[in-house]
C-alpha cells in the first residue's frame, strides 16, 4: 500500500435536527468514527492530526470500509487523486443531498476524499467500484411512480453523511455491507447449520434459524424473528415480528409489534400493536405510532398513538433543506426526523421530509381537546367538543343558524 498516513479532516458540520457531530452518528448501533478507525486499522495506515503529504485525506463525514479505501489508494498509486464512486444503483440512491459530491460521466466525484502526494502533477480521478448486488421489488406503477424499485447493496460503500436522510439510508445499507464482506465459507457453514436446525427447506423457517441473539433475552415462543441481530437483554412479546433488523441491548418490543428492515438502539420501546419499518430509533426512543416508516427518532424521543409522519408524496420527489436550499432526495418516499428528547402528542400529521427539532413538545390544538365536561347532558345526546367544552351536537347547528 502506497500511503501510510491518513488525515481525517474535520468538517465542522453537525447533523440536523440532532446537532450531532458526524462521528457520533450511529450506524447499526456503532459510531461512524469507530467504523472509520476500523477501516484505517485494517489497511495498516497511521492516523495523523494534520495534512502531511503524502497522505490520504478523508472527511469526518465519510462512511466507508477497508475495501473502498483500499481500492482508492491502489488506484491513486501515490499520485494526486480524488475518489469517484462508480455509476451504480447504490450511488444513485445514496448521493442526493450530499455536499462536495459532483455527478460526472463515470459516477460521482467525492471532492473531499483525496490523496495528496505533495507533488504538482495533475489530479487524477480514481473510480471505485462498490461491487453491488441488485435487489428488485415489483410495485404498482400508479402507486410509486415506477413499476420496480431497484436497490444496490455494496460490498465497498462510499457515502458522506450531511443530512438526517443519510442516517436513515446508511442504516438501511450497513447490514448488507457487513454480510457481503463475510467470507463465503461462513455463509456455507451458517446456512447448512440453519437448514439442519430448521428441519425444512422452507426459506422462512431457515431464516428463523439465521439470527444472532444475545444473552439473557426474553423472546416469547409465538414471536417471529428472522435474519436479525438481537442484543443482550432484549424482550420480544407475544406475536411480535422482527425481520432483517438490528435490535439494541435492553430494548423491549411489546406484544404484536412489527419491526422490519430497521435499526433500534439500546433500551428502546415499541408499544403494543405498533410497527417500525425501514427506520432508525436512537437509544431510549419510544414509538407509540401505529406505523413509523422511513423515519429517524432521536435519543429519548417519544411518539404517541395517533400522531403520524406522512412518508410519501404521490406527485413528485420529496425535497429537504440543506444549507438554506431545497434538495430532491431522488424518490417519492421519506418520512420524518424527530429530534433528541422531542415528544409528539396524539392526533396530528407531519408532512414528509420534515423535522421536529430537539426538545420540542408537540400537541394537537387545545380547542380540539375536551377539557370541560358539564353535568346533566345525558338527555341531550349526542355530544361533541366545542372550544374545549363538551356540548350537545344540536347546539352546534343552532349556533350556525340551522
Amino acid at each position: 500500500m502506497t500511503a501510510v498516513k491518513v488525515f481525517v479532516e474535520p468538517s465542522g458540520h453537525t447533523i440536523a435536527p440532532f446537532g450531532d457531530a458526524p462521528g457520533d452518528v450511529l450506524i447499526a448501533n456503532r459510531k461512524l468514527s469507530d467504523l472509520q478507525a476500523e477501516a484505517i486499522a485494517a489497511l495498516g495506515l497511521t492516523r495523523v492530526d494534520a495534512l502531511e503529504p503524502p497522505c490520504l485525506v478523508i472527511p469526518d463525514t465519510l462512511y466507508c470500509n477497508a475495501g473502498s479505501l483500499g481500492a482508492f489508494l491502489t488506484g491513486a498509486a501515490g499520485r494526486n487523486a480524488v475518489c469517484v464512486l462508480k455509476d451504480s444503483l447504490f450511488g444513485g440512491y445514496s448521493t442526493p443531498v450530499q455536499r462536495y459530491v459532483t455527478r460526472i460521466d463515470t459516477g460521482w466525484r467525492f471532492d473531499k476524499v483525496r490523496f495528496v502526494s505533495g507533488g504538482d502533477e495533475p489530479t487524477a480521478d480514481v473510480v471505485v467500484d462498490p461491487d453491488e448486488k441488485e435487489m428488485t421489488i415489483d410495485v404498482p406503477e400508479y402507486y410509486m411512480g415506477t413499476d420496480k424499485i431497484r436497490m444496490g447493496f455494496p460490498k465497498h460503500p462510499l457515502m458522506t453523511l450531511h443530512h438526517w436522510c443519510h442516517v436513515l439510508w446508511v442504516n438501511q445499507v450497513a447490514p448488507a455491507v457487513e454480510n457481503r464482506n463475510r467470507p463465503k465459507w461462513h455463509w456455507v457453514v451458517w446456512g447448512l447449520w440453519a437448514l439442519v436446525r430448521a428441519l425444512s427447506i422452507n426459506k422462512w423457517k431457515i431464516l428463523a434459524k439465521m439470527n444472532r441473539i444475545g444473552k439473557k433475552c426474553d423472546i416469547h415462543p409465538t414471536a417471529i424473528v428472522e435474519f436479525s441481530t438481537i442484543g443482550d437483554g432484549v424482550t420480544i412479546g407475544a406475536g411480535a415480528q422482527v425481520r432483517f433488523s438490528t435490535i439494541g441491548a435492553g430494548t423491549t418490543l411489546m406484544p404484536q409489534t412489527l419491526v422490519e428492515f430497521s435499526t433500534l438502539g439500546e433500551k428502546c420501546l415499541v408499544n403494543q400493536n405498533c410497527a417500525v419499518k425501514f427506520s432508525v430509533m436512537y437509544p431510549e426512543a419510544i414509538s407509540g405510532h401505529q406505523l413509523i416508516q422511513l423515519s429517524v427518532l432521536g435519543r429519548r424521543a417519544i411518539t404517541t398513538y395517533g400522531s403520524n409522519c406522512i412518508d410519501m408524496n404521490f406527485h413528485q420527489e420529496i425535497r429537504v433543506p440543506l444549507d438554506g436550499e431545497l434538495h430532491s432526495v431522488g424518490q417519492r418516499t421519506l418520512g420524518c426526523a424527530i429530534g433528541h428528547r422531542a415528544r409528539l402528542g396524539t392526533g396530528f400529521w407531519i408532512a414528509s421530509g420534515r423535522v421536529v427539532p430537539n426538545d420540542y413538545f408537540v400537541v394537537r390544538p387545545p380547542h380540539e381537546i375536551i377539557y370541560r365536561i358539564p353535568e346533566g347532558l345525558a338527555d341531550q345526546n349526542p355530544l361533541a367538543g366545542k372550544d374545549g367544552t363538551l356540548v350537545p351536537v344540536a347546539s352546534l347547528y343552532e349556533s350556525e343558524g340551522e
